[in-house]
């Protein structure tokens, strides 16, 4: 065993639903939860394609549903997922012994960043974070602000499980972005190499032509076109002159 702090994952418990007569061939229902001895230890949760429908806050025992509109229409009870976190210790505990205590084996995450919004200059803007390919769940993910870090307006999702058996999460922080600026996710996982992991964000916006550089610009337009239209007139004029003289 190396000297990485071990991490023991219970049987991840997937329940995958086929629905055919309700919804339209090829959706799906998935009930993910997992136990394990790092934080979180527990998470249970409902999604349908990949959207999460609920989740159980073991701490307070009761059903997060994503939107308030999910929970006026159907119902859960959270002392089911109780039972299930307490049959899952169980589980590991036994899975431990049989194994020898063997680590889980981890899995390096792919780490996106990027904004909610099109980027202006001094206008608020969502950076966001997004790591998938997490197993086994469990990861630190932190903001960094030209190199200082960053607590205020920042919100991190539950862990979703996708269809690969891994899990993904998302890490918002809510900014303004100025020229110049430098933001960071760090991310600290046992399949990364390098612990912390960091992936940079910087405001990538348009240079515009200055304000004086632009009227400048527009005042040679305007002298061009004056000096086309003189030279025109100059030119019809001479015309008719010369008409004349061959008329007399």
């Amino acid at each position: 065993m190396s000297g990485r702090r071990h991490k023991y994952l219970a049987l991840i418990c997937v329940l995958c639903l086929r629905v055919s007569e309700a919804v339209r061939v090829g959706n799906v229902l998935i009930q993910s939860e997992f136990y394990q001895t790092q934080l979180p230890s527990a998470e249970f949760a409902f999604q349908f394609d990949d959207d999460e429908l609920f989740n159980v806050n073991y701490d307070k025992q009761e059903t997060r549903w994503r939107l308030p509109q999910f929970g006026e229409l159907a119902s859960f009870e959270a002392a089911g997922a109780l039972q299930n976190r307490a049959v899952l210790a169980q589980n590991l505990k036994i899975d431990m012994q049989r194994s020898n205590n063997t680590a889980a084996i981890p899995v390096t995450p792919i780490i996106h960043v990027f904004t909610e919004e099109p980027v202006v200059l001094n206008e608020p803007n969502t950076l966001i974070c997004f790591i998938k390919q997490i197993f086994p769940p469990v990861i630190k993910m932190s903001w960094l602000k030209n190199t200082q870090p960053v607590t205020e307006g920042v919100s991190d999702t539950d862990y979703y499980f996708a269809s690969d058996s891994s899990y993904y999460k998302f890490s918002y922080l809510a900014t303004i972005p100025a020229e110049g600026d430098v933001y960071t996710c760090s991310v600290e996982h046992a399949g990364l190499p390098d612990n912390p992991t960091n992936r940079m964000w910087s405001p990538d916006v348009p240079s515009h032509v200055p304000e004086t550089s632009e009227n400048v610009v527009c005042g040679l337009g305007l002298a061009v076109g004056i000096i086309g239209i003189v030279a025109g007139i100059f030119l019809i004029f001479k015309g008719l002159k010369n008409n004349q003289n061959r008329g007399h």
